[in-house]
């Protein structure tokens, strides 16, 4: 998908929330934790990644880094930084 070339329908809840679609979150690197900032542009929403905002797999990954000896598998790094 790039940018741009791709709509979607929500629904806005109650409480206003919406669900951002998944090809989205996928295109946009948007994950748990992510910090969205909102505007208004004319009859337009926009939303943008706060810069310098760590999401929450980044953060788990910043606090491992050095951890690692080299020693292990792939599969015991990803167990040592997922959730």
């Amino acid at each position: 998908m790039k940018y741009g070339s791709y709509m979607a329908d929500t629904i806005v809840t109650e409480k206003g929330t919406t669900t951002i679609p998944n090809e989205i979150r996928r295109a946009l690197g948007i994950a748990p934790g992510t910090v969205l900032q909102w505007s208004v542009r004319g009859d337009a929403i926009e939303a943008r990644k706060k810069p310098g905002v760590l999401n929450e797999m980044q953060r788990r990954i910043r606090e491992r880094a050095g951890s690692w000896d080299g020693n292990i598998s792939g599969e015991e790094l990803l167990r040592r930084t997922r959730p």
